[in-house]
């Protein structure tokens, strides 16, 4: 009987030290499995994010754009009008020409025949000043 008694308890001992195991073991894989799934959201935002980040650098560089060609343009205007300006002047406007005409480059979608005569006229203007020396 002692012996019964001895297979039993060290049976029930066994069973529950497998069942204990067999909680840890499952409590860690739950945890591993919820740690998957915050990785997988936190990447799945991160690549919201990114997509956000780059809608967000095309719309500013658009801006950009037709912000250097609002300058163009009025600094054709002005030219126009017989306006004098200093060779800064000249010189930022230029830059601006040089943005613009690379943005128009790399992104064809984007109207960009609307300042090609100021640019013209611009760059006829600011090769005549040079050429006389005519900047205020």
């Amino acid at each position: 009987m002692n012996l019964l008694i001895a297979i039993l308890s060290s049976s029930s001992l066994i069973a529950a030290v497998v069942s204990i195991v067999s909680l840890l073991l499952n409590r860690k894989w739950t945890k591993e499995d919820r740690e998957a799934d915050k990785q997988g959201e936190i990447v799945q935002e991160m690549g919201l994010l990114k997509a956000n980040l780059q809608q967000h650098i095309a719309s500013n560089a658009q801006e950009n754009a037709k912000q250097a060609r609002r300058r163009i343009i009025e600094f054709a205007d002005e030219c126009r009008r017989t306006m004098k300006h200093s060779e800064e002047h000249f010189e930022n406007v230029l830059e601006d020409i040089d943005a613009y005409r690379r943005y128009c480059t790399n992104t064809p979608a984007f109207e960009n025949s609307k300042a090609v005569a100021s640019t013209k006229f611009i760059l006829d203007c600011y090769d005549k000043a040079k050429r006389t020396n005519d900047f205020i």
